[in-house]
């Protein structure tokens, strides 16, 4: 079994709820491509903290026991088939974890580039073993923020960072609100931030990881773009990432399973769907939109997302929204 396609990885970029979940199901479809089916954490879980020497090897192993056995596991129970399909993953799973943990208990290489590796190996030889794969793809919500990092540790390296407007990307995070965020978070002023801080972050390495790797090697594609013409982008996509292009790019699968999607309003698509692009008027308040127009408004214009309100307006709502951070904020120095 050729392992050439190890040197070959394709990295999925972007901010939580901007659609990654559902571009990297989409690509599970592809005949020559190896996916890791989900946010893998990687690149917030374990790299860069856990890959030196703050951590024993028992600690390490116990992290990625949580990423490589606890998450897929829940992630397979998710599958909407029948309990002798389900079983049959689970014993695939079994296998493939085993092999993992057997391979780096020996190994004194703990490193990203090295788990990595043997992941997607064994990912390829338990549920894609009747592929021959060119590449591998692979997204965590943090893995912009690495990529100069990850250039260096795989030259022949891909990146596809999706973007949305962040007024739609506010938009789905509100409506998760009752079902995930606020067991996180204070209040929603409090995930507000968060798009604010994290969210901008995000946009920023899309224009600035494209202009120092160049446009071979990292692509920004916009959320509005693939749902709109989701035939178009996926044809493009797979031409950056040199794989073949087929119709069974259009429907999302994890494993091969059908996958409706993640959003927390219960609609479950075939394929993506441009039911929520452009719909922030309808779904947050204007004051909000008018923060998020003050903190992203250069990086707004730059991938012409259209400003909407008034600089007044905006700065009247980012002003009263920090008379709530201020106070909100522990130890807040001004």
């Amino acid at each position: 079994m050729s392992q050439n396609f190890l040197k070959n990885p394709v990295f999925i970029c972007g901010h939580r709820k901007t659609g990654t979940t559902m571009l990297i199901s989409l690509f599970d479809n592809a005949e020559d491509a190896v996916v890791y089916p989900d946010d893998s954490s990687f690149f917030y879980m374990y790299y860069p903290r856990y890959e030196g020497d703050l951590y024993s090897k028992e600690e390490k192993l116990k992290r990625l026991d949580d990423i490589l056995n606890v998450f897929l596991k829940d992630l397979i129970n998710e599958f909407k088939i029948d309990k002798t399909q389900k079983q049959q993953f689970f014993e695939k799973h079994k296998k493939f974890y085993t092999a993992i943990k057997d391979e780096i208990i020996l190994s004194d290489d703990l490193s990203i580039k090295y788990i990595l590796k043997v992941v997607m190996k064994n990912i390829h030889k338990y549920f894609y073993l009747n592929k021959k794969p060119k590449v591998w793809f692979e997204k965590t919500t943090s893995t912009e923020i690495y990529a100069l990092d990850l250039i260096k540790m795989f030259p022949n390296a891909k990146f596809i960072h999706l973007i949305r407007d962040p007024r739609d990307n506010w938009a789905s995070l509100k409506s998760g609100w009752d079902e995930k965020y606020k067991k996180y978070n204070d209040e929603q002023k409090r995930l507000l931030q968060s798009l604010i801080e994290r969210g901008k972050l995000g946009l920023e390495f899309a224009k600035n990881n494209r202009e120092i790797l160049g446009e071979k090697c990292y692509k920004v594609v916009k959320f509005e773009d693939l749902t709109a013409d989701p035939e178009k982008t996926m044809k493009e996509l797979a031409d950056f990432a040199g794989i073949k292009y087929s119709e069974n790019l259009l429907h999302p699968t994890r494993f091969g399973v059908s996958w409706g999607g993640n959003n927390f309003e219960g609609a479950k698509f075939k394929k993506p769907s441009s039911e929520n692009a452009n719909r922030w008027r309808e779904r947050i308040a204007e004051e909000e939109a008018q923060i998020i127009e003050y903190h992203f408004e250069d990086i707004m214009n730059y991938f012409d997302y259209k400003l909407v309100f008034s600089k007044e307006q905006r700065v009247e709502a980012a002003k009263e929204h920090y008379k709530w951070f201020n106070f909100s904020t522990p130890y807040s120095a001004d």
